[in-house]
């Protein structure tokens, strides 16, 4: 039976054995707010208790995967002014780092959909999943230091892990576009397919996780998922959210922002 939840800026149709989420913010190319991050953590809340649903797909609707941090709203949850202490501002700008842990330990196998723009944290929700399908438009895009904060949600131990440490440094400090022909060199996409032919790739792939028996299948993305929160990179990212908070408060983070929201700095 598919169910199908979700609210305006995320969709979640789930026919078991598979889970599809949807980035539905196709007038704002599915730029990453507060509210994604709740619809999309309520998704995996879902997902974490349903052995029923074997794979993850994760897509984006419109023109592009997403196009990164939506700087014009917040990305944070904003605290009452009454309980707006230290404590909690450094907790909730942990939050986008805690929903990719969480993506992390979810039972299924997770597969991300990539086309068009994936830019910054967009990037870094496709490197939490476990195979990366792109279409050969995709552009990756990590312009963090062109807006004046370094790489946070644990991010660059997260491309650590998954294209190694050289690359990292090159795409994290340049801000510089990655093309579809070096994703697939570099391991960042398992896969490079045409435009148009992207659906039917999605689907021979969740075809091929399905054919697998479900406990191996299970037992794998566990082993595997351990793996990865144990490589030593990722102890890394524990002082993330200090960074953030920090980094929000400083006037050259604010003049970089403007400047790049008005197009000055784009690489």
């Amino acid at each position: 039976m598919r169910e199908t939840t979700g609210g305006s800026v995320v969709e979640v149709a789930i026919d078991p054995p598979v889970a599809r989420v949807t980035l539905a913010r196709p007038d704002k190319l599915n730029a990453l707010n507060e509210d994604v991050r709740k619809a999309l953590a309520d998704a995996f809340t879902e997902l974490e208790d349903r052995p029923d649903v074997r794979v993850m797909v994760l897509a984006g609707e419109g023109r592009a995967f997403s196009a990164g941090a939506d700087l014009t709203t917040p990305a944070y949850p904003v605290a009452p002014a009454e309980t707006n202490d230290w404590v909690t501002r450094r907790h909730n700008t942990g939050t986008w780092q805690r929903l990719l842990d969480q993506l992390g330990r979810i039972p299924q196998a997770t597969v991300a959909a990539l086309h068009g723009h994936v830019i910054g944290g967009a990037a870094l929700l496709a490197a939490a999943c476990d195979i990366r399908i792109a279409t050969d438009d995709t552009v990756v895009r990590i312009p963090e230091l062109a807006i004046g904060i370094p790489l946070t949600w644990a991010g660059i131990p997260l491309l650590v892990r998954e294209i190694g440490l050289p690359l990292t440094r090159d795409w994290v400090m340049t801000c510089r576009p990655v093309l579809a022909d070096e994703l697939l060199r570099s391991g960042y996409a398992q896969r490079v397919v045409p435009v148009g032919e992207g659906a039917s790739v999605i689907d021979e792939c969740v075809g091929q996780l399905l054919a697998v028996p479900p406990g191996p299948l299970a037992m794998t993305r566990a082993m595997t998922a351990a793996i990865g929160r144990s490589a030593p990179a990722m102890v890394a990212g524990w002082g993330d959210a200090d960074h953030m908070h920090w980094s929000l408060t400083e006037d050259e983070y604010r003049a970089a922002a403007r400047a790049y929201l008005s197009g000055t700095l784009r690489p």
